[in-house]
């Protein structure tokens, strides 16, 4: 997950995906989005730890509020 975040470690990703024939072929070496939480953009690695915990932390299907907490919230 760290190599979304970190730009230096996804450079080192798509230059070893551009090596592998097999990913060539489909077109995939690893290259996206430029949104970046690395020390270059301000973060420092406790951060980047952090968000890269937060996300893998997030339920795919959370409980549903009661009635009663959404009308308190309103």
């Amino acid at each position: 997950m760290r190599v979304l975040l970190d730009r230096d470690l996804r450079e080192l990703a798509i230059a070893n995906n551009q090596s592998n024939a097999d990913l060539q072929a489909t077109n995939v070496d690893g290259s996206g989005h430029e949104y970046w939480v690395d020390p270059k953009a301000g973060f420092s690695t406790e951060e980047q730890t952090a968000l890269i915990q937060f996300l893998l932390s997030i339920d795919d299907d959370p409980a549903v509020l009661p009635n009663s907490a959404l009308a308190e919230n309103q």
